[in-house]
């Protein structure tokens, strides 16, 4: 598998797409993944084919960008009272406090489903915002290696696929990764903003490319061994990406 990404022009808007080819596939697909646009293709497939499959599906790529980028501007956080964040797949309210103090402090309340920041009335809008992402991101992290760091020993024991580490980055593009080779497995730091149910399919997902480093047939039908709804699963997910956005 490669992957490659660049931008594709279409209308007035230049769209950020990653593409990855596969050894093994038959069929081209498109889904988008945050705001970008993500095309899995079989390596066979030539120039013209693919450029052929991009121009008749021009409208239905704009159309769905333009869709995203207009819940981009309403989902991406400013951080002010009453902003709603995605925690484990719930709705938490942000809680903002300013303090007299040169100091910022996120915290999670699951008891109440509140997202408390504590943050200097000096801070300009743009910084306060800046420190606030960086502020949450690293919290995010934390939760999510949390929550991975408990299943994915234990998924790696129902699957009987074994990893020798993991790594939790800050990613939109993907939830998550695997290198076969050094059977070394890669989350998202977001993955904590997602229902359980959802996380747990990303992990088994990654766990089963140790064995099938394609989406051939006999991975998915592995990853349904365990994971029975996945197909409905991996819909939700391709629809609900902005989930994920800060």
């Amino acid at each position: 598998m490669s992957n490659a990404k660049y931008y594709i022009k279409i209308k007035e808007k230049e769209i950020p797409v990653i593409i990855r080819e596969y050894k093994h596939s038959y069929t081209l697909k498109i889904y988008f993944k945050g705001n970008i646009l993500n095309i899995s293709k079989p390596k066979r497939i030539s120039k013209h084919s693919f450029e052929k499959f991009i121009k008749e599906n021009e409208d239905n790529i704009y159309n769905q960008y333009m869709k995203i980028l207009k819940l981009d501007s309403k989902d991406i956080k400013h951080w002010v009272n009453g902003e709603k964040f995605s925690y484990l797949g719930e709705d938490y309210t942000i809680n903002v406090e300013e303090i007299d103090e040169n100091k910022l402090k996120v915290k999670i309340d699951t008891e109440n489903k509140k997202m408390l920041i504590k943050i200097s009335e000096k801070l300009k809008d743009d910084e306060r915002k800046e420190n606030v992402d960086k502020a949450v991101k690293k919290l995010l992290k934390i939760q999510t290696d949390k929550y991975i760091e408990e299943k994915l020993p234990y998924w790696s024991k129902i699957t009987n696929l074994s990893y020798t580490n993991y790594m939790i980055g800050d990613t939109t593009s993907k939830f998550g990764s695997c290198s076969p080779s050094k059977r070394k497995l890669y989350f998202s730091n977001r993955l904590i903003m997602l229902p359980t149910d959802k996380i747990d399919a990303i992990i088994v997902h990654e766990l089963c490319h140790l064995k099938y480093k394609d989406h051939s047939k006999n991975f998915y039908n592995l990853v349904k061994e365990y994971i029975p709804n996945y197909q409905e699963i991996d819909k939700w997910l391709k629809t609900n990406s902005y989930k994920i956005m800060i």
